[in-house]
């Protein structure tokens, strides 16, 4: 009988291991969601520019906080410690030239 819910409990978390989002697809899809004025283009222009800027580290804290309940990938952001903010900053004029893919 052990092994039987040994066997159910590993299928479970396969399962749910399967459909959890990438830190990629969660932001994507956060910025999406804030503002009905973004496009798919727009949001995954800035995703982009976040990964060849910002460490793994700052995605996944980026990604966790709006798992944690941010709003978006900017009320993240300012849920991260003091010198992960800092190292976004830089980023934010790259984010500009995302705009163009709002039109």
């Amino acid at each position: 009988m052990k092994k039987a819910s040994l066997l159910i409990a590993l299928g479970c978390a396969a399962l749910l291991a399967g459909c959890a989002k990438t830190d990629e697809q969660v932001i994507v899809t956060s910025c999406l969601e804030a503002d009905e004025s973004l496009n798919e283009a727009y949001c995954a222009c800035t995703y982009d520019k976040m990964e060849a800027s910002l460490s793994d580290e700052v995605l996944a804290n980026i990604a966790n906080a709006i798992r944690d309940g941010a709003a978006d990938p900017i009320d993240a952001i300012s849920t991260l410690p003091p010198q992960q903010q800092m190292s976004v900053l830089p980023v934010t004029l790259q984010l500009l030239e995302c705009a163009q893919e709002l039109e």
